[in-house]
């Protein structure tokens, strides 16, 4: 796995631990109803499923971590580079997909997808 693909798949690891990380803790936070489209009455409504969405996007930047450590540190670079793969595949069609749903979050989708897609073309275009 070339050093540009591993460049993104790990910001994209760091990105997606710190996003769960608002969504688990912070996501009642009047600051951050504008970037989670809720409104103070809805908080409440929405707890289950930013926990849940915090624990996916923070289990998915980890399985990134685990990659990366095993593409560079273990004698099992193989497993660790389709971990990666896996999970910026997964992130990239996951930003896809929220854009679809929801189109006010262009932003945000742009930003689920950018990194890990740049991760793929580094690694399938540019070996």
């Amino acid at each position: 796995m070339n050093l540009l693909s591993q460049i993104f798949a790990g910001a994209t690891g760091v990105a997606l631990i710190a996003v769960g990380m608002l969504e688990i803790f912070f996501h009642g936070d009047r600051r951050l109803y504008r970037l989670f489209l809720i409104k103070p009455e809805e908080v409440q409504a929405v707890r289950m499923w930013a926990m849940n969405i915090g624990a996916y996007n923070i289990t998915f930047g980890l399985g990134l971590a685990s990659g990366l450590w095993m593409v560079n540190f273990s004698d099992n670079a193989a497993s660790g580079t389709a971990i990666v793969i896996f999970c910026c595949a997964s992130q990239f069609l996951l930003g896809i997909w929220l854009w679809i749903t929801e189109k006010r979050l262009l932003v945000s989708a742009m930003g689920q997808s950018l990194g890990p897609g740049l991760a793929l073309l580094f690694y399938f275009f540019f070996r």
